[in-house]
């Protein structure tokens, strides 16, 4: 069934946050709801103010990418996990641990709950129906134990950040029975299981990937500089390097992440571009025009792959979502 409707899971920058710091960006997380008809944006759902899974002053509040089962909404936050019933958005639960630090999203597996705890460079297993933890996997690729340069007994929920990363695990998908997880910082996606494997998706263009999504038996992945890269799972290699906005007269200002594809729709997610210290990462900015929106507010794209065609550019309005991770359909009315 086609959606009329997508849910948009992000948050809103903090008024000086990168002046304060690392881990202290957003103040407000937000699950908008797009209708792609009107092209309107409504908030569904959000969370300004922390608690105890939180740091006490300027704790980093949004949603990040999120996991339908059925009816059933899984909605990461940095620090916590929530579970809510659709469409009225009933919460059923709520799971956070010491391990959680700036969580990036969330999956369901079967019986298993697997998040990415970006900022400590793991992948935490969770059972699904207790939220117990089962497993935590280090992603830097050599075998190493979870906790080789973090300590155990630290509640990391009340810690800002930890960066500088090693790997900045973003995104899990599942691959001939095993979790991949991308990297930001490798660029890549690494088999979770056996570790020598890894799908060199930024093909050392030192550009961060995001996602990993299936389309038509293929992986798609997105990068920062709003490029979609389509691999092979058999080969682990890539078929596609795609610039939807290629044959446009100017692209968006912005920072790529999130997706979802409907037949051969791509709704790309850009984030509003904002302060930061990774300067190379943002190199993408000095190649091609950049002039298509005056405000610089977050955009959902609609793109044709087939007829590789931008269909429609959804624009958000101001200090309703800047930062963008995940994009569901919607199909309740």
């Amino acid at each position: 069934m086609k959606a009329n409707k997508l849910l948009v899971a992000g948050g809103r920058l903090r008024p000086g946050g990168f002046e304060l710091g690392d881990g202290k960006y957003y103040d407000k997380a937000t699950l908008m709801l797009l209708d792609l008809e009107t092209g309107v944006y409504e908030e569904l759902l959000s969370k300004s103010e922390g608690n105890e899974h939180y740091p006490d002053e300027h704790p980093n509040l949004q949603y990040t990418a999120p996991c339908l089962e059925g009816d059933v909404l899984w909605l990461p936050t940095d620090t916590e996990i929530y579970k809510y019933q659709l469409p009225d958005l009933q919460l059923l639960e709520r799971f956070s641990h010491p391990c959680f630090q700036n969580l990036h999203s969330v999956h369901i597996f079967g019986d298993e709950l697997v998040t990415t705890s970006t900022g400590l460079d793991n992948v935490v297993v969770l059972d699904k129906h207790s939220g117990e933890v089962k497993e935590i996997i280090n992603t830097e690729g050599e075998g190493k134990s979870p906790w080789h340069r973090f300590n155990e007994e630290t509640d990391y929920r009340l810690v800002h950040s930890t960066r500088p990363h090693h790997t900045h695990p973003n995104y899990v998908f599942k691959l001939e029975n095993d979790y991949w997880v991308t990297r930001c910082k490798q660029e890549d996606a690494l088999n979770l299981r056996d570790q020598t494997q890894m799908m060199d998706v930024g093909q050392q263009g030192r550009i961060s990937i995001h996602d990993g999504i299936w389309w038509n038996g293929s992986l798609v992945f997105t990068r920062v500089d709003g490029f979609v890269v389509i691999c092979d799972p058999k080969t682990r290699t890539v078929l596609d390097k795609h610039d939807p906005f290629e044959n446009e007269r100017n692209r968006p200002l912005g920072w790529s992440r999130g997706l979802y594809i409907e037949n051969d729709i791509f709704y790309i997610g850009y984030s509003k571009l904002r302060k930061t210290k990774l300067k190379s990462k943002l190199k993408y900015l000095t190649k091609g025009n950049f002039k298509f929106t005056t405000g610089n507010n977050s955009l959902i794209v609609a793109y044709d792959m087939k007829n590789q065609k931008v269909l429609r550019i959804y624009e958000s309005e101001d200090n309703m979502i800047d930062a963008i991770y995940g994009i569901l359909p919607y199909h309740y009315e």
